[in-house]
């Protein structure tokens, strides 16, 4: 088939519907709800394996000591187990607790806080966070984009997120063709239509 074939069946798109479809645009409210949520999805897509080896080791360790508790006697079964908890839940916090505060220190200088209203839109394959601290722009096609149950998180550079929600202000459509367009254009692809 040469490039040049026309499918008489697909409906044309008029360059007024390309354009709208370019600048969909989603706009939401971030909460500290929204932002805890997003941080612990990128945490488990960008430290995953870090995560995940540290459990293993402490899953181990907290057995080897719960064991040996028990062995010797010297503490209650109960009492041991409180322990091996709060030593692997501290150690696993321990894990992140560094990316934690720099994502949060990046958010904030983006202005991603607690009740600040976002917007975030494709323009010029180039994707356009607008919040009260101003306007920052990032390629669309090094954007990592993962669909979670409240929305989609976009992940533009190391320690930064945005979490686009479902429920935000924008209409279905806009915010469907919004992560469409981002989808297409972090796949390389030229046209999102």
């Amino acid at each position: 088939m040469s490039e040049n074939y026309l499918n008489p069946y697909q409906p044309t798109v008029s360059t007024e519907l390309q354009e709208e479809q370019e600048l969909a645009e989603v706009r939401f409210r971030m909460t500290n709800h929204r932002l805890r949520y997003g941080e612990s999805k990128y945490l488990l897509h960008w430290h995953g394996l870090r995560l995940f080896l540290g459990s293993m080791i402490m899953i181990s360790a907290s057995t080897v000591i719960f064991i040996t508790a028990l062995y010797y006697g010297k503490i209650s079964f109960l009492t041991s187990i409180v322990i091996t908890l709060a030593a692997a839940t501290a150690s696993y916090m321990a894990l992140v607790h560094n990316a934690k505060i720099a994502i949060r220190e990046n958010l904030k200088r983006y202005g991603m806080l607690d009740g600040a209203v976002c917007s975030v839109s494709l323009i010029d394959h180039k994707i356009e966070l607008t919040t009260p601290s101003g306007t920052f722009v990032w390629p669309a096609q090094n954007m990592k984009i993962y669909k979670t149950r409240k929305g989609h998180l976009l992940c533009p550079e190391n320690l930064v997120f945005l979490m686009i929600p479902k429920a935000n202000e924008s209409t279905r459509a806009a915010y469907k063709q919004l992560i469409r367009n981002v989808k297409a254009r972090s796949l390389g692809k030229s046209n999102a239509a």
